[in-house]
Formats: structure tokens, sequence, C-alpha cells
């Protein structure tokens, strides 16, 4: 059974990790890291480290990054349902084969009802749309997962709303989900993240509320013949 490598974003991170009451582990369509045995692996830390695991798979807004990269909107909402459903089948089936009673697994969309998320999200929306300064910083933060030199106003508009449907669980998914503490789980930090938690940005995250970049630890090196 493979460990994992935990790294916490702050020391406040650390100490949220240290009460192991909640996570979230964000599982990515489109990216090589998750693969089946780095999903297990997490999943398997997760449920053994944490009271709870919610485990995030992508929402619709998927399609909009797509659309950003040139594909067609019908083309690429067809894409993400199929990469999102992929997605969540792929964790399903990795908790089941666990017997994983402790973790749920869900995309931001069945959030739709959560007043916190809802207020979150709303405040994002608001801020992306009329802060000049937080809005380059959340087109320069979608911008690696397009591609290209920079984005059009177009293309911002179509990839914005992935990033801005994920980042309420990054600030206070303790609010969202109704746990005291939660760390948000990641292999690395993403975009935006080390501003958020500096306090450099004009929206602010819970104090119970941590980020951690977890990933599997490499397979040792074969002892030499």
């Amino acid at each position: 059974m493979s460990s994992v490598q935990a790294v916490p974003l702050t020391p406040r991170c650390a100490k949220i990790l240290a009460a192991r009451e909640h996570a979230v582990v964000e599982v990515s369509a489109f990216n090589g890291f998750f693969t089946l045995r780095a999903i297990r692996s997490l999943l398997e830390w997760a449920t053994r480290t944490f009271t709870g695991v919610h485990v995030l798979v992508p929402g619709v807004e998927l399609a909009g990054t797509l659309v950003a990269r040139g594909l067609p909107s019908g083309a690429a909402l067809i894409k993400a349902r199929s990469a999102a459903n992929n997605t969540r089948n792929r964790v399903i089936r990795v908790l089941e084969g666990m017997g994983a009673a402790n973790a749920t697994v869900f995309d931001w969309n069945e959030l739709a009802g959560n007043r916190a998320y809802r207020r979150s999200r709303r405040e994002l929306e608001r801020l992306a749309a009329k802060d000049a300064a937080f809005r380059a910083r959340c087109v320069a933060a979608v911008l690696p997962s397009v591609g290209g030199q920079e984005l059009t106003p177009e293309q911002a508009a179509n990839a914005l709303p992935f990033l801005l449907a994920g980042l309420p669980l990054v600030l206070n998914s303790p609010a969202i989900l109704r746990t005291g503490s939660s760390v948000f789980c990641h292999p690395e930090p993403m975009p935006l993240v080390g501003e958020l938690y500096a306090g450099t940005l004009p929206v602010s995250r819970s104090p119970h509320q941590g980020f951690v970049a977890s990933r599997p630890a490499p397979d040792p090196a074969p002892d030499p013949a």
C-alpha cells in the first residue's frame, strides 16, 4: 500500500490537518496525475486519516474550459459530461472496493441549494466582474488550463466559471459541508491558493479551512543487486 506525502501550506493548515476531522479530496478530469493507482492511494490515506471525507469531482463548468480551448460548445458539453461521469465512476469503484463508509462523492453542481456555497460563489463572481485586479489574477490562474500566451475576453468568460465554482470549497468547506474544520487536498497548490492563504486577495478564507498538498509517495528504489 503506497503512503501519501501530505504537506500543509501553512502552520495553521498543519494544525487543522493534525485535528483529522475532515478533508475534501479533489479528483480532476483531464489530469494525467490521477491514475487509478493515485486515486486509490489518496482515498485510502484520506479515509484512514480523517473522520469524514468528501471527494470532489468535476462539475459541468468543465465544458467552459474546453470551449475556451476551441471546442464547439455542444461537443464540449458532451466531452465534459463524459469525463465528469468517468471520474465519478472511478472514484465510486475505488471507494466501494475499500468499503469506505466515511466518504461521500459530490460535485459543486450538487451544491445549488447550499446557502453557504451560493453566497461564496456569488461574492467571487461579483469580484471577478467588478474588481479588475482580482479578475486579472483569476484570468492568469486559468491560463495554464487553456493554453497560449494570453486569453481573449471570450476565452476568459468561458474558462472563469470553472475556477469560481471550485474556489468556495478552498475558502470555506467547513461552512458548506457542515464540519468544524477541513483541509482541501490536491497534489500541489492550485492557482490563487498561495495568495488566498497569504491574505493578499480581496476574499478571505475561514480560519477553520486548511490546504494540504497531497500525493502518493514514490515507490522505494529496489535494493541494488
